[in-house]
């Protein structure tokens, strides 16, 4: 059952083309990793530590996608405190679109802000407020 119009009354001017990332935080990055590979043998792709975030991450091949697990590098790092208000889990979805810019304007035009920067891998992104997303965060990238 669709909503009155239907889900595809507003058809996008830009299109979501790949999913990249599914980050996963948890406060125990070696054994977040060690459960996701015995249970679904999934390989190691590389991992990565970002001094600026303090975070220690591991990227879990599936696909053309991967999972991030990331972890706290640092007891009073951000990612510490978005654990210990929340728990591990779902950290956020990254995205790639056809093209980033056309994408703030479509979203703009619908009231919902994205916010670009540079990521940690040196590209430009653009954050969605969870709260626009049914509390999925949730990061564009363009290709």
């Amino acid at each position: 059952m669709t909503p009155a119009g239907g889900w595809d009354s507003d058809p996008a001017v830009f299109r979501v083309t790949d999913l990249k990332t599914v980050t996963v935080a948890t406060s125990d990055l070696d054994a977040a990793v060690g459960a996701f590979r015995a249970s679904f043998g999934l390989p190691l792709a590389r991992s990565a530590q970002d001094a600026a975030a303090e975070t220690r991450s591991a990227f879990l091949g599936i696909g053309v996608a991967e999972i991030e697990m990331t972890s706290p590098s640092a007891a009073d790092a951000p990612l510490a405190r978005v654990l210990a208000e929340r728990g591990g889990g779902l950290h956020q979805l990254v995205l790639e679109v056809d093209d980033l810019d056309r994408a703030r304007d479509a979203l703009a035009a619908r009231g919902i802000e994205l916010s670009l920067g540079l990521r940690p891998d040196g590209r430009r992104g653009g954050w969605l407020d969870p709260g626009r997303t049914h509390g999925v965060p949730i990061v564009l990238v363009g290709r």
